[in-house]
């Protein structure tokens, strides 16, 4: 049964969220947010990561709730209010807990992606937000993560040397599970790739809400790189500024989008080695192996081939 927005997430400010994505980062979350927030029944918020629970990761307290609050003023009765900061996963247990305390009863969605070919798409996109310097390669990118010590890569200013560790799913999803249970429902980057409308109704029936089709499609945050550095940083400092006139208005941010990218767009020219896919698909094995026992524990049969190793390789011979 669906349940509504909870008395505890009201107060008198404002309204909270109920269903929360949490994670992860380069896995589709911005275009599942978009998707979702097309329905009647859902609230998104005005800015998709709202990054309110965020400081807890680095140990630094949280912003007042009434700045939580802002991202839903426009909220009018949905079902559902929601918001996506895939970066709230891996702070694990802390920031679970602290989600729990604060929304009370709220459904939480972890959408996954294969390790590898998450970290070849979240070093491309710290380059291109002018996080990383543009003469690192992946293979010094991937020594620089591996080389960098645990209480070191957990510093917020050291967060674009997460990326190895982003992909050690195992390590953070028992967690999530400890504290939401079966609130909470994984589903994968392949399925939202391949059939987003069959991934949404999958999600709507579990929410309990009428499955609806998004009258827009639209891939978001695909990452992709520029051809002049001063032009690129001008332009997502104005996306920034604007995020959530802009997400009032999507058809509006996927037509400016467009433009941009047709004369300040181009595509990566780096592809990643055999030698380096290989060293990651090693890294990953054993925390891949947990995931998918995980999974199976909690009821999931349907898996992707990257958690089921030995029939992903048997198709390619």
């Amino acid at each position: 049964m669906a349940h509504t927005q909870t008395d505890s997430a009201r107060t008198e400010a404002g309204v909270l969220p109920n269903l929360v994505i949490a994670g992860v980062m380069k896995a589709g979350t911005t275009s599942l947010h978009t998707y979702m927030a097309q329905h009647p029944e859902v609230c998104a918020s005005s800015k998709k990561e709202t990054c309110y629970f965020l400081p807890l990761r680095y140990d630094k307290p949280v912003a007042p709730i009434e700045q939580y609050h802002f991202n839903f003023k426009h909220y009018s009765g949905e079902r559902y209010v929601m918001e996506a900061t895939p970066g709230y996963f891996d702070g694990g247990r802390k920031v679970a807990q602290a989600v729990k305390d604060t929304l009370g009863h709220t459904r939480v969605i972890v959408v996954l992606r294969e390790p590898v070919e998450r970290l070849f798409s979240f070093y491309n996109f710290e380059k291109a937000m002018f996080f990383l310097e543009a003469d690192i390669d992946f293979d010094r990118y991937i020594e620089a993560c591996v080389a960098m010590p645990d209480e070191q890569v957990r510093i917020q200013t050291n967060h674009r040397f997460w990326g190895v560790r982003g992909g050690f799913y195992a390590d953070y999803l028992q967690d999530w599970y400890d504290v939401f249970g079966d609130d909470l429902r994984v589903y994968f980057f392949d399925n939202l790739k391949c059939n987003p409308l069959a991934l949404l109704g999958e999600i709507y029936t579990w929410l309990g809400i009428e499955s609806v089709a998004p009258a827009a499609l639209t891939v978001e945050n695909k990452t992709v790189n520029y051809k002049n550095a001063f032009l690129h940083k001008a332009a997502l400092q104005w996306n920034r500024k604007f995020e959530r006139f802009l997400r009032s208005y999507p058809f509006l941010k996927d037509a400016l989008r467009r433009v941009y990218f047709s004369f300040n767009g181009q595509p990566f020219e780096e592809h990643m080695s055999q030698a380096a896919r290989a060293r990651l698909q090693a890294i990953y094995a054993p925390y891949n192996q947990r995931l998918a026992a995980m999974l199976r524990h909690r009821g999931y049969t349907t898996l992707p081939d990257w958690l089921a190793p030995a029939r992903a390789a048997h198709r390619q011979t």
